[in-house]
């Protein structure tokens, strides 16, 4: 059964002290005017007011992170951790990501051992967004600024407080552990400024989009010249992917000191929209143009993921809108793809119609 709790922000020491007793702890933190996400120690340290500004996969898949070290005869695993992740003051979107991300490492034939070790034993509090941003479509994707998919815990901004509801068992397990000896249970005005909460940030959201019809046009479009005048907009400078909540390739790369055979195997993250990410060892590129890579990083969200896994893979966090250099907006390509694909299907028939008429004529003409 679900329990709620009065947080005072003045208390939150309490909370971080223990999560931190018993996991790793990440959370946002204000770097040179960034909202990034960090280890931290203390509630201090946390800028709950802000959105990240990177998605919160790098608590649990590294931005680089070593798989092993070598000094040419032998080679060693890198030490595991003695505690389990948690991570406080998730956005929704970036909650519902990593459910999205463990369908990829988690599970399935080929499962990434490094991820499961993380991501299996974590707890992950969230925390609602009372002023979406304009970038923000987490309602288009089927989600909303309070939903709590992903989440064990959810936190409500209600001023002076949080109002903090588990939405698991394993949150519920956590929230009576944590508060045992002092509950404050949330009176009917935190209740009320709650629900008040959550009634404004829905109403500032702008009206959900229906991309519903997005994979079935996608197929359409292969060699479209609408991925020309797309890759336009575009810079390859791989940003959205690192930014993105649901990205997640990879590359391994052998670092060995010069002169020596020493030396560790890495993963890093990569992005399908480098010129280099699919450049074969004999010099073939598959993909040697923006307009390639730009189709690959559509198709691979909105069509592929869906085949593979029966979800989109895209949260609506915005990321890509807000710290995009040339200012690319994927709304708005996702609205020339439907455009494009009621035409393009159009196009098909009526071909397809000209050609059987055609050759009914040359029949007709023959005889």
């Amino acid at each position: 059964m679900s329990s709620s709790l009065r947080i005072a922000k003045q208390d939150m020491d309490q909370l971080v002290s223990a999560l931190t007793s018993r996991y790793r702890l990440f959370g946002p933190v204000d770097v040179d005017g960034a909202t990034v996400l960090r280890e931290v120690k203390s509630a201090d340290e946390l800028a709950l007011d802000a959105a990240l500004d990177g998605p919160v996969k790098a608590a649990f898949f590294p931005q680089t992170e070593m798989l092993l070290s070598y000094d040419g005869t032998t080679s060693e695993p890198p030490p595991g951790r003695d505690k389990p992740t948690a991570v406080l003051g998730v956005r929704p979107c970036d909650a519902r990501s990593l459910l999205l991300l463990d369908k990829v490492f988690g599970t399935g034939k080929y499962r990434d051992s490094l991820w499961q070790r993380r991501h299996d034993d974590s707890l992950i509090i969230g925390l609602g967004c009372g002023t979406p941003l304009e970038t923000c479509f987490c309602n288009s994707m089927n989600l909303g600024p309070f939903d709590s998919q992903g989440s064990d815990i959810m936190l409500t901004d209600i001023g002076d407080a949080f109002l903090a509801e588990s939405c698991t068992d394993k949150g519920e397990r956590f929230l009576k552990a944590a508060y045992k000896s002092q509950v404050q249970r949330p009176s009917q005005a935190d209740l009320d400024k709650a629900g008040q909460v959550r009634g404004k940030a829905l109403e500032s959201l702008a009206p959900a989009a229906d991309f519903s019809g997005v994979k079935a046009a996608l197929a359409t479009l292969w060699d479209s010249a609408l991925w020309d005048e797309v890759a336009l907009g575009c810079l390859s400078c791989g940003a959205c992917a690192y930014l993105c909540p649901t990205c997640h390739c990879f590359d391994v790369q052998d670092e060995t000191a010069p002169g020596t055979m020493q030396g560790r195997r890495v993963r890093i993250w990569d992005t399908c929209q480098s010129a280099l990410f699919t450049k074969e060892a004999s010099g073939h590129n598959p993909r040697p143009s923006a307009k390639e890579r730009i189709r690959q990083r559509v198709m691979h969200k909105f069509s592929y993921f869906v085949d593979n896994f029966g979800e989109t893979a895209c949260v609506g966090c915005g990321r890509c809108i807000r710290l995009c250099p040339a200012d690319f907006d994927v709304r708005l390509v996702l609205e020339r793809v439907k455009v494009e694909g009621k035409s393009g299907k159009q196009e098909n028939r009526q071909g397809r119609q000209e050609r059987q008429e055609a050759g009914t004529k040359d029949v007709r003409h023959a005889g």
